[in-house]
């Protein structure tokens, strides 16, 4: 986004045979804009510019800067619609998840007649109350890992003028430092809760299995998955294996952390359990200079996993390799293409569910 202060986030997008909706988020309310062609009138390059865009997101290429600029170009024009239906609330002197929690729902309708943008109309979303599938329910699927409410989650927040910017991820449990990840997923909430759940019945430590360790799940209606907490890791500098790994890193280095990883996916495998989205901003190195192995949710990314293995052993036995070479040789192409579209690469698609 441009460097003055935005009121919005985009979160993410979700797509149709023909059209995609983007999310996105101001000051806890939820817009959700649909972006298809047939809102195009007298409008050649615009449709152009749509087709385009709409490829790279098909492609999985939805990381690309183009892709996001995009969206944030149509979120502008509903930048009126936005400061009139989502005033900021005043900071409490403890802020919990319940607080961030979406205050309300919109659907916004986006045309461009003549190649000239416009909002037409900005409508609350009524939400019906049905039932959700009882494989949701984490209070159901599982008895591993503690229920939490958001409202026993603290979250620091140091600006009173910016609530609805903070993003958590070091958040307070009965005054414990844990680490929170958001569910957009419910179905990929329940499957790498599972993956944990094997882990922790393992019984092995995290000396025996170098990875993440699941602490809780917070939940709201229905007992469905709002976020994940995990045991917090303190790490070294930058935090990643992506921003630490460089040419003046010592080879005893690259030789522990290449086994500690190969270790862990060896033993993810013996359990049952795919990786998945292999790639080293999924390395955490800690304070003691340990590879630990995070995010098991599953997926892939561009040039470490090919789509058509995704999500099996074969898959991270292929992102393995690329790590390994990614750890050792200096000239890598992974390491070299590093930062070109940085600012997006963990960004992806999120639900409208509450």
């Amino acid at each position: 986004m441009t460097e003055s202060r935005v009121p919005y986030e985009i979160q993410g997008w979700d797509t149709g045979d023909d059209h995609f909706d983007i999310s996105i988020c101001v000051n806890g309310f939820r817009f959700t804009t649909t972006v298809s062609p047939d809102c195009f009138v007298d409008s050649p390059r615009a449709i152009e510019h749509f087709r385009e865009i709409f490829e790279l997101i098909k492609a999985d290429d939805d990381d690309s800067s183009e892709v996001w600029d995009y969206a944030e170009q149509i979120a502008d024009v509903f930048l009126p619609e936005f400061e009139r239906l989502a005033p900021p609330r005043p900071h409490k002197a403890m802020l919990t998840l319940a607080d961030l929690a979406v205050r309300g729902s919109f659907v916004c309708q986006y045309q461009v007649v003549e190649e000239k943008p416009f909002a037409v109309a900005v409508t609350e979303r009524v939400w019906e109350d049905t039932s959700l599938p009882a494989e949701w329910d984490m209070r159901c699927v599982q008895s591993v890992f503690p229920i939490i409410d958001p409202v026993d989650v603290e979250v620091p927040c140091s600006d009173e003028d910016s609530v609805y910017d903070t993003i958590p991820r070091r958040v307070f449990v009965k005054g414990r430092a844990i680490f929170y990840k958001p569910c957009w997923s419910p179905s990929d909430a329940v499957n790498e809760v599972a993956k944990y759940s094997r882990i922790h019945t393992s019984g092995l430590s995290t000396q025996q299995l170098s990875t993440s360790r699941l602490f809780g799940v917070v939940t709201g209606r229905g007992g469905l998955a709002k976020g994940l907490l995990y045991e917090w890791i303190e790490t070294r500098d930058a935090g990643t294996l992506a921003l630490i790994i460089g040419a003046d890193t010592p080879l005893t280095l690259r030789e522990k952390w290449a086994a500690q990883i190969r270790n862990a996916v060896t033993g993810l495998h013996t359990l049952g359990i795919v990786w998945g989205d292999v790639k080293p901003e999924n390395v955490l190195i800690d304070t003691n200079d340990n590879a630990i192995v995070i995010d098991l949710e599953g997926g892939t990314t561009r040039g470490w996993v090919d789509r058509d293995v995704s999500g099996t052993v074969e898959g991270d036995l292929q992102g393995l390799e690329k790590m390994v070479d990614f750890i050792f040789n200096d000239e890598s192409p992974l390491r070299l293409d590093r930062g070109h579209d940085e600012d997006h690469t963990d960004r992806s698609p999120r639900s409208e569910i509450l």
